[in-house]
């Protein structure tokens, strides 16, 4: 889709200071190496980079708009039509509303502490197998890609849109106040839903209660006729979305959406009887772990909001699998492992446990952990409570990676872990030579921490080494 000088003002509340004649331009682009002919690239600024720097670089390679917040360099610009801003950030939300709205999309909007990815993908697969209004949604539903889900993602999401879309399911990603407010804003959500509050980037918000009022804001910047989804089984959820005066739906024990008739079938998933409204439908899920079970709730109280049918809803959880480092579970040389590297807080530390815990395994059950990063003054007491959870959930192996490694053993061994079985590694790959030489067939092994942390690469090197 094209923009017009015009549009982008309108837009932005930018300001022509260079008028280059071109009343139709292509794409927007913040990255100059990706500027194609005709495209408007927009400036951004961060820590490390400034776009500015690469204003001639985009004219190089085709851009025929600029969009700035300082001023232009007097030459090398060529024929490009220039648009100063008092902010390129604010810009580039203000531009994804405007496609937005100019698209009209029904937006469905996903945040919390846990399960955001998951969920955004299971409502994805359910749409595409469903039906708005009699219309297949097939073919026409955008969602966000691997992490553009904070002030520069989402709006590169919302500026994908096309005219046949007509669904966009988007995460909106935090690690500091205001940013969910800012993201609901541009987004403009007609469903929005808060997974779970849980300790997450601490170091930004201070405490749980900075956390659950930062992603309490989306509930807060809702229109009048949205639906906020809730889940009632998070008492900050329930909390949160008990203040929002429109319409709800509500997922968990004793919600519109639940589950009954559950079957857990360990690494394999769950079957369990999907209870939506009236209707039921059995459904076997191939992803592991309890949590999993909330997220695939989540995602038919989304798609319920939207009104699609029970059909789609059993078919696209069914069709669900793994994704990379996301509880991704596999059978190695008759070991099973359970990769949830991607990322770690307390809460999703404890479902991955309690998960390798409800394992039948002939061997043992070794977790391989690195540390949860970005807790701030809360970091001790959630790695000492960790320790405490490995030993309860009956671990009986435990080899940690990092700074807080020491305060998780002194905790475990407290519990009641054996010493010996509790062993600091100095590196991914000596803790993986150190698995090569206990792990036997039969055994069952998790993997995780801080994306920081790299966890995965523990893994790479077992496999490595007994290539």
């Amino acid at each position: 889709m094209s923009w017009s000088t015009a549009e982008i003002v309108a837009a932005t509340g930018g300001k022509v200071v260079r008028d280059g004649g071109t009343r139709s331009f292509g794409e927007v682009c913040t990255d100059s190496k990706k500027v194609e002919n005709g495209a408007v690239f927009l400036a951004l600024k961060g820590e490390r980079f400034d776009g500015h720097a690469f204003l001639k670089d985009a004219v190089r390679r085709g851009a025929a708009c600029l969009v700035i917040h300082s001023r232009p360099p007097r030459g090398g610009l060529g024929g490009a039509t220039v648009i100063r801003v008092r902010s390129t950030l604010e810009a580039l939300g203000d531009l994804a509303r405007y496609r937005r709205a100019k698209v009209a999309p029904k937006v469905l909007a996903i945040t919390g502490s846990n399960g955001k990815t998951t969920t955004k993908e299971m409502v994805a697969a359910i749409l595409e197998r469903g039906s708005l209004r009699g219309r297949p949604l097939g073919g026409s539903i955008l969602k966000t890609e691997g992490n553009y889900n904070n002030l520069v993602g989402l709006p590169l999401t919302l500026l994908r849109l096309k005219g046949r879309d007509k669904v966009a399911v988007v995460e909106l990603g935090t690690s500091r106040p205001g940013e969910i407010a800012r993201l609901t804003e541009i987004a403009a959500p007609d469903i929005g839903l808060v997974t779970s509050v849980a300790p997450a980037h601490l170091a930004g918000f201070g405490s749980l209660v900075g956390v659950a009022k930062e992603k309490g804001a989306l509930y807060q910047g809702l229109k009048a006729d949205a639906i906020a989804v809730i889940n009632l089984d998070d008492p900050w959820v329930r909390r949160l979305g008990g203040r929002f005066k429109g319409e709800k739906i509500t997922y968990g024990k004793g919600g519109d959406v639940r589950a009954e008739s559950l079957k857990p079938l360990g690494p394999g998933g769950a079957e369990f009887t999907l209870r939506v409204g009236g209707g039921r439908r059995r459904v076997r899920l191939k992803l592991c772990g309890e949590h999993n079970l909330a997220n695939a709730l989540a995602a038919a109280a989304m798609t319920y909001g939207l009104g699609v049918g029970m059909d789609a809803m059993r078919r696209g959880l069914e069709s669900m699998r793994p994704f990379p480092m996301r509880m991704a579970v596999e059978r190695w040389r008759g070991v099973g492992l359970i990769n949830d590297a991607y990322n770690a807080n307390p809460a999703s530390m404890k479902a991955a446990l309690k998960a390798l815990s409800e394992i039948e395994a002939r061997g043992e059950k070794i977790a391989v952990l690195g540390d949860m990063l970005e807790l701030g003054t809360a970091s001790r007491p959630s790695h000492v409570e960790l320790g405490r959870q490995a030993a309860r959930f009956g671990v009986d192996r435990l080899y940690l990676l990092g700074a807080a490694a020491a305060q998780v053993k002194h905790s475990a061994v407290r519990e009641g872990m054996n010493e010996d079985r509790v062993v600091i590694g100095k590196s991914h790959r000596k803790i993986a030579r150190m698995l090569e030489k206990h792990v036997r067939a039969g055994d069952w092994l998790l993997f995780k921490g801080s994306r920081g942390m790299q966890m995965e690469t523990v893994l790479a090197a077992l496999k490595e080494s007994r290539a």
